[in-house]
């Protein structure tokens, strides 16, 4: 009886720190911003359609514009901006449903930790749905929401939303999440407003090299 308690409590101490660990780290995770663009709504919407289609049908295609001043610093450590990469694969489109599957391959702290995973997306104007084919991701949206302010100024409204998988979850600490993934997505939305008002995107690594 003394032995199964001895290993009930060892049990026990190994779990605790897990269990507080979790608890510090949520399953949802949020990037909302909001700001007033120099745009009409309709002008807005097309980068919208633009941003979705191309995510779905080539994702590639992003890092010209969607995806630039995102890069990382080839730190794969936790503080570091590399902690997690993603590398594209096939993409299949309907462009009567307009859903897409996006394979990739998810690097962890330098390791190929999920290969050949699958984006599974929808596209409903203003807002992609996305699902996951495994147990990193639960669900995800980008969602954005678009009001005249005046004749050529819109308030847009910028959701990025993840549920996390309870196991993935455990790895995404307060300062991956910062470093790693918040800043690109804060970025991502820049560089959408800054494509709707001048119809391209600076590219700040050419910039301070010019």
């Amino acid at each position: 009886m003394r032995n199964k308690i001895t290993i009930i409590a060892t049990l026990f101490s190994l779990l605790m720190p897990f269990a507080s660990l979790y608890a510090r780290r949520p399953q949802d995770r949020h990037v909302l911003v909001d700001t007033v663009c120099r745009c009409t709504p309709a002008q807005f919407q097309k980068t919208i359609d633009r941003f979705f289609y191309q995510f779905q049908n080539n994702s590639d295609s992003l890092f010209n514009w969607v995806y630039l001043n995102t890069g990382g610093d080839g730190n794969e450590k936790e503080g570091g901006k590399d902690a997690i990469k993603l590398h594209y694969a096939q993409a299949i489109y309907d462009p009567v449903e307009k859903t897409g599957d996006l394979g990739l391959d998810i690097y962890v702290l330098g390791s190929k930790m999920f290969p050949d995973r699958h984006l599974y997306t929808k596209n409903f104007g203003r807002k992609l749905g996305v699902t996951y084919s495994g147990s990193l991701l639960e669900n995800g949206s980008v969602v954005f929401r678009l009001d005249s302010v005046a004749p050529r100024q819109t308030k847009v409204h910028y959701e990025f939303n993840f549920v996390f998988g309870k196991f993935f979850s455990l790895l995404i600490s307060d300062k991956i999440w910062n470093e790693v993934i918040k800043w690109r997505l804060e970025q991502v939305f820049a560089n959408l407003v800054e494509y709707t008002e001048t119809g391209k995107v600076t590219d700040h690594k050419k910039k301070a090299g010019a």
